[in-house]
This record gives C-alpha cells, structure tokens and sequence, in this order.
C-alpha cells in the first residue's frame, strides 16, 4: 500500500458514515470474536431477510459472520481507496440494507423486535428507535453519493500513521482472547473483554482514514 493514493479529501460527512457504520460493525466483531474465543459457552444468532442464522462457538453458521467481517472491511476501505466509485456506492447501499433494511423487515413481518445482551443485561425495544435513524441514514447514503461525484481527487498517500492506527487499535486482541476464553460466562473479565471489543468495532474504521493534519474539507 506504498503508493495507494486516497480518491477523495478527508470530509464530515464520510467521515461521520464511516464510523456510524463502525458502531453497526459491532454486531459482527462482538459475536465473531465471542463465538471464536468463549467457545460453545456463547451463542449467537440472528435473522437475515427471514432466514435465521446462528452459531454456538466455532459452528457452520460462524461462515455468515466471517462474510459480513469482509463485506465490513471493503466498505471502510471503499469511503477513500477504492478507484472504481461505483463499488462504494454499492457497499454504501449494501450496508443500509445490512443493518436497517433487514430490521425494518422483520418489524413488518414480525412486529417489534427486542435486543437482549445478556452480559452487560441490556434489554431495548427496537423498533421506535430504528425506523427514524433508517430513514436519517438512507439520506445521508443518497447525499454521500452524490457528494463523491463532486469532490476533487485525494492528496493523501496510505502511510505509516495508518499502520500505526492498526497496531494500536488490533494490539488490544490478546487480551480480549485471555478475557473472553478465561473469564466466567457473564462475569467481570467476560464484561472487560466485551466492553473492550465493542470499543475496538468502534475505532477500527480509524485506520482507514487518510491521515494528514488539515485534510478535512
């Protein structure tokens, strides 16, 4: 990545998609790494457009998590690096269908949909919550598109403070693997390595930014 070049300066608005889309990336990286490292103690599952996917530890319904870490990863590299625009606009898209389009599905289909976290005895109804952010954040998708057909071309080379960025944000993981693999199931080092990964979801879209001091326009 010596020479990769960004495609578009640094600005609020990818900037602020980029990590929204972060916190999103939570429910892909904490259960990845839960059904990974807590072993058949954690089991995960969700509904995907009506089909139900699930995984207790390392079992074939992992796969659909590992899929979604990839598609996470190209969309973060997607705001700034990728050359062809229309991938971006496709991951951009793909990741509103992703993470709202499949929520407001279910609450048409099933009603209200409840989010449990059992670690951290988190309980919420989703549906009010949702549906307004969904419609907020399919407007700021429309008007980051558009704005990608305006910006002029990026300055900024891929350097040595983005790979910094990476060590800094990933170094935390062999703790979180002690955390999550040691600790008693809903205990004090279990809530440690979840809050721990649920901040690093959060941060990774940081290493994809293009570093430079006064790049934001």
């Amino acid at each position: 990545m010596k020479n990769l070049t960004a495609l578009r300066p640094r600005n609020g608005l990818f900037n602020f998609l980029l990590y929204f889309s972060g916190v999103t990336f939570v429910l892909v990286w904490l259960p990845l790494l839960r059904c990974l490292f807590d072993g058949d103690t954690y089991r995960w599952g969700q509904s995907f457009y009506g089909l139900s996917v699930y995984s207790q530890g390392i079992q074939p319904g992992l796969i659909f998590l590992l899929l979604a870490l990839g598609y996470f990863v190209a969309l973060f590299y997607s705001f700034y690096w990728v050359e062809n625009r229309r991938i971006f606009y496709g991951l951009l898209i793909g990741w509103w269908l992703y993470s709202f389009g499949n929520l407001l599905f279910e609450f048409a289909v099933n009603g209200d949909v409840m989010f449990h976290g059992d670690t951290l005895d988190i309980h919420v109804s989703l549906a009010a919550i949702v549906t307004p952010i969904a419609i907020v954040c399919l407007g700021l998708v429309v008007w980051a598109i558009r704005k990608d057909q305006l910006l002029p071309p990026g300055k900024v080379s891929w350097n040595a403070m983005n790979r910094k960025a990476a060590w800094v944000i990933l170094a935390p993981l062999p703790i979180q693997i002690l955390l999550l693999a040691t600790g008693e199931p809903h205990g004090l080092t279990d809530e440690i390595g979840v809050v721990l990964t649920i901040i690093q979801a959060i941060l990774i879209p940081t290493i994809f930014l293009p570093k430079e001091k006064g790049a934001i326009k």
